[in-house]
């Protein structure tokens, strides 16, 4: 998901090409020509569609230090920013004007929908909340049990039935993994603001007694104690597998298929939302290594078998190209890369009182990306590809229970027998 948005997301891809205007930094509060440069908040209005106003939202998520308040008018199509000075609405600006310019280079495309014959007509998130099968441990920590917690079974059964339709081999992961896996990946290069950074306290006595003694009075204050992180809590299941193809020559006509579930740790700025998004979650991934088109052939063949799920569940379902959400300038070109080259296809569940749907699965095509990092080549010369399909778990929970409700009675045969 992506970076954020959706289950597992796809590498950084290529860098595409921008030929869109930068785009105007929006209206100003204050004086003609720029913000205000007396000292106190300063407010920025800019005009946006619904699409372009859920996309700056996001960004302006993972920027909370520069935001004291955003208030969004749909009816009239704006936004409004206040920052506390003068400097972050220009910041704010900036980042505004670039998402702005690429949500129009990359417009949504629905590939296919299917429609519910019967779904509920609101939000779910109250009674879900009240569910003695549903405990919030923490920001964005959720936990489950009873009923909703065999739901869940049933769709990690399902989808580890899906990877092994495709002879998928099982592979296990930490949740912990070094810290230059992600920065060989490129991932902290593209989404840090959703790393978790992994540390302990150092290996000194006399730090290990002064924590101790203040544990006895409450949480003791760790801060400028820890030793420096080397470890992170995965943000992508599939990670791992890529380094472990180092070198690797596919034989003639082989398709290399593996897969995965592990918990998936991904900080989200406190857009947390019980089951919907979340810091720690859980993905099944399925990943192929071999030649481009036949990774193509094989991803409609998994996107198939996940929609006829969505269709046999009776769920508002529908396949989407999407992109990454790349919020920094540097990588913000690569959004638009992924949506021209269709490398990145998202299963979006729609969300009864909500006005956007929930990435439930992704579909991603790296072309080459991790198969140049390792070397991982096909027998008859030249590199493979490698494509990964993820499958989020309590996503796909959250998505039908929005839908069906919380009664078994009113859920399909399928989900009710498990």
């Amino acid at each position: 998901m992506s970076g954020g948005a959706d289950p597992d997301s796809g590498p950084p891809g290529g860098p595409g090409q921008d030929s869109g205007p930068p785009g105007g930094p929006g209206q100003d509060s204050g004086p003609p020509g720029g913000a205000r440069r007396d000292a106190g908040p300063v407010s920025r209005t800019f005009g946006l569609d619904a699409d372009a106003a859920r996309a700056v939202l996001d960004g302006l998520a993972i920027v909370r230090g520069e935001v004291l308040a955003v208030r969004h008018d749909p009816r009239a199509g704006t936004l409004t920013v206040e920052a506390p000075d003068a400097a972050a609405a220009e910041r704010v600006a900036g980042l505004v004007a670039g998402l702005r310019r690429t949500h129009r280079l990359i417009g949504r495309k629905v590939l296919r929908r299917h429609e519910a014959a019967r779904r509920l007509d609101g939000p779910i998130d109250a009674a879900l909340a009240a569910s003695p099968d549903v405990q919030v441990l923490g920001e964005g920590l959720t936990g489950l049990s009873g009923r909703l917690l065999a739901l869940f079974r049933f769709f990690e059964r399902r989808f580890r039935e899906l990877a092994a339709a495709f002879e998928a081999e099982d592979q296990h992961y930490p949740v912990m993994v070094p810290s230059a896996l992600l920065a060989e990946t490129g991932y902290l290069g593209h989404f840090p603001q959703h790393v978790t950074f992994c540390c302990h306290l150092p290996d000194s006595l006399p730090v290990l007694e002064a924590v101790a003694a203040e544990a006895a009075a409450g949480v003791p204050d760790v801060a400028g104690r820890l030793a420096a992180p080397g470890h992170v809590l995965t943000p992508g299941v599939c990670l791992p597998c890529y380094g472990r193809q180092r070198d690797l020559v596919l034989a003639p006509g082989t398709v290399r298929t593996l897969t995965m579930q592990n918990h998936v740790f991904r900080y989200e700025a406190g857009r947390f939302r019980p089951l919907a998004r979340a810091w720690d979650f859980s993905v099944r991934d399925i990943v192929f290594f071999g030649p481009g088109p036949e990774l193509v052939r094989r991803r409609a063949a998994v996107m198939e078998r996940a929609f006829a799920l969505a269709r046999e569940l009776d769920l508002d379902a529908s396949l989407e190209l999407a992109n990454d959400p790349f919020f920094l300038d540097a990588n913000r070109d690569k959004a638009v890369y992924q949506r021209m080259g269709a490398v990145k296809v998202e299963l979006l569940l729609g969300l009864p009182g909500r006005d956007a749907p929930l990435a439930v699965s992704s579909f991603n095509l790296h072309r080459e990306f991790y198969t140049g990092l390792y070397n991982t080549r096909l027998a008859e010369g030249g590199l493979a590809e490698s494509a990964c399909m993820g499958f989020g778990l309590e996503r796909w929970l959250y998505g039908f229970l929005c839908q069906k409700g919380l009664d078994p009675a009113g859920w399909p045969a399928p989900a009710r027998e498990g």
